[in-house]
C-alpha cells in the first residue's frame, strides 16, 4: 500500500483526506488537529498536527515508519478505524438509548440484541474457543465480575487479548471490536482486494484496525 491507494481508499470508505508530496493528512474542520503522515529524510512520520491555540502549529509525532509501505498501512488503519468508531459507533450507541450499551444495564443478551440491528452475523462473537469457526471476536468469563475480550484469527488461535476488565466494560469493548472486524470483513477486505493488496495484510494488521 502506498499514500495513493490509502487516500482513494479512504475517501471512498467515506473518511475524508487530502494528498500532498510525500503527505497524506485528514481533512477536519478549520483550525482543528489532524492526523497527518509524512516523509521526514528517509523516514515517514505519523501524529498529530497541532493547530488548536498554537501561534505555531506543529507535528506530534507518534510513530515513525522505515517505509512508505509501512506508513500508509499504518495512517490507513488507525484512521478508519476511528472514523468507524466516532462516526458510525457512537452515533449508533445515541440513536438506541434502549440498549444501554455501555451502561449498567448491558448484558449478553443486549449486545446480540445490538448485534442484530447492526446486522453483524452471529459468526462473529464467539463465547469460548469451541464456538470459533472463522475470525471472531471471543468474550470469556474470568470470574463473576470480570471477563477477557479476544481477537481471535482465521486459524482459531488468540491473536490478542485484553487483561480480565469488569463485565460491563468487556461487554462495550466486544461490542465495538465486533462491530469493527465486520465493517472490516464487509468493507475494507473488498477494496483491499479491488486494490490487489489484500494479502499484505497480517492478523497483526487487523488487530491494529480492531484495537
Amino acid at each position: 500500500m502506498n499514500i495513493n491507494q490509502a487516500h482513494k481508499m479512504l475517501n471512498k470508505l467515506g473518511k475524508s483526506t487530502t494528498l500532498e508530496d510525500s503527505c497524506i493528512k485528514e481533512n477536519v474542520a478549520p483550525y482543528e488537529n489532524f492526523h497527518k503522515l509524512e516523509k521526514d529524510k528517509d523516514k515517514w512520520v505519523y501524529g498529530l498536527f497541532m493547530v488548536e491555540r498554537q501561534n505555531n502549529p506543529y507535528l506530534q509525532i507518534t510513530k515513525k515508519f522505515d517505509t512508505e509501505v509501512e506508513g500508509a498501512k499504518h495512517f490507513f488503519l488507525d484512521r478508519l478505524s476511528s472514523f468507524y468508531f466516532l462516526e458510525k459507533f457512537q452515533r449508533f450507541v445515541m440513536e438506541h438509548e434502549e440498549l444501554d450499551i455501555g451502561g449498567p444495564t448491558f448484558d449478553q443478551s443486549k449486545l446480540l440484541k445490538a448485534m442484530s440491528i447492526l446486522g453483524v452475523p452471529a459468526s462473529l462473537f464467539a463465547l469460548g474457543q469451541s464456538q470459533v469457526r472463522n475470525r471472531a471476536i471471543m468474550l470469556e468469563k474470568e470470574d463473576e465480575t470480570s471477563s477477557i475480550v479476544s481477537f481471535v484469527n482465521d486459524k482459531g488461535n488468540v491473536n490478542q487479548s485484553t487483561v480480565a476488565i469488569r463485565n460491563q466494560r468487556a461487554l462495550f469493548i466486544a461490542l465495538k471490536k465486533v462491530y469493527l472486524l465486520y465493517k472490516f470483513e464487509n468493507e475494507v477486505k473488498k477494496l483491499l482486494e479491488a486494490e490487489g493488496i489484500a494479502n499484505n495484510f497480517s492478523e497483526g494488521d487487523i488487530n491494529t484496525f480492531l484495537s
